[in-house]
Order: C-alpha cells, then structure tokens, then sequence
C-alpha cells in the first residue's frame, strides 16, 4: 500500500510537470525609459526710462511754456537676481511739485523658454491726495521666450503734495506660464 501511495504520488508530480510544461507561455517585456525635462518661467527688466528727458513734463491744465527743468526722473537697478538679471527698479523722483508729470517705461523680457503672460499688478498704498498713479500694460499680455513687452507706469504730482515731503510706493508685477492665465 505504501508502494501504490508513492508510485500514485510521483505520478501525480509527473503529470504536473508534464502539464506545466506543455502551459507554459513565452512572454518577452518591453520597457520605455522616459525623461521629462521642465522649461523655466523667467523675465527681467531689459530696459527702463523716464519721459523727462529735458523741459518738465506737465500734467493736462499745467505748462512749463519756459522749458524749465527743475525736477527729475532716476532710475536703478535695486536687485538684481541670482544671474545677475534686474528684477526690481528704484524710480526716485526729485525736486518734483504739482503739475509734474512722468511715464516710466519698462521693457520686460522673457527668458525663460516658456511664453508667459501677466498674472497680476498691483500697485502699493500711496498718498493719494499727493500723487496719481496708474499703470498701462499691453492689450496682449502673452511675451514668447526671447521676446519683450513694454509697461508705461503714469506717476503725477498733485495739488495736494506737502513741501519737501517723500512719497513712495510699490508696482508688483507677477508673470505665470500661459497656460494658466485666464
């Protein structure tokens, strides 16, 4: 009996491996490697100037029929990146009264290798009883890699600017990849 149970035994394994041999699949794997390489959202001013380039610019209702040129309108870099690019501006206004009038003109490049196109702008709080302050940006907003757009920030005296007094604020400017601009 123990004969017949180990002959039934290996007979059983037998045909296993018989089996499992005869259902065996060939198979072969194929593998793909892939490699994302992201681009970079990157701008810097490129260039910057200032509409009083002589006689005082003046504000609608003023005139400066004398060419007078008594303020003035200076513009620097304050930082600049880690590759040396300027990312921020220093306008310093002086000798300024009311009635004085400039356009800030700032040339921004893209590049980086990504279209960008404007985020947002604000402008900081500022004394508005002294100083009217807007800003113009381009009806398309979207600067291709390699590629500028100009911004034209208005800065007036007003009436209601004390005498030697100093009046500052802030423009941010916050670029995104096109693609998630609205």
């Amino acid at each position: 009996m123990y004969k017949q149970k180990t002959l039934f035994g290996l007979t059983l394994a037998l045909i296993a491996m018989v089996l499992g041999t005869a259902l065996a699949m060939w198979s072969e794997t194929l593998m793909v490697n892939v490699a994302v390489n992201t681009g970079e959202v990157k701008v810097k001013f490129s260039d910057w100037y200032c509409s009083d380039k002589g006689a005082d610019p003046q504000a609608e209702g003023f005139h400066n029929t004398e060419g007078k040129d008594v303020a003035s309108c200076d513009i620097s870099v304050e930082v600049r990146d880690g590759e040396g690019n300027p990312i921020k501006l220093l306008v310093t206004i002086d000798n300024a009264y009311p009635g004085y009038s400039v356009d800030v003109g700032l040339v921004i490049d893209n590049i980086g290798t990504i279209p960008v196109k404007l985020l947002s702008s604000s402008i900081s709080e500022y004394d508005k009883e002294a100083l009217s302050v807007s800003l113009t940006v381009p009806e398309d907003t979207q600067i291709d890699p390699g590629y500028n757009s100009t911004y034209t920030l208005h800065i007036t005296v007003l009436q209601g600017a004390a005498e030697k007094s100093t009046y500052t604020f802030e423009v941010t400017l916050t670029f995104a990849q096109w693609n998630e601009v609205p």
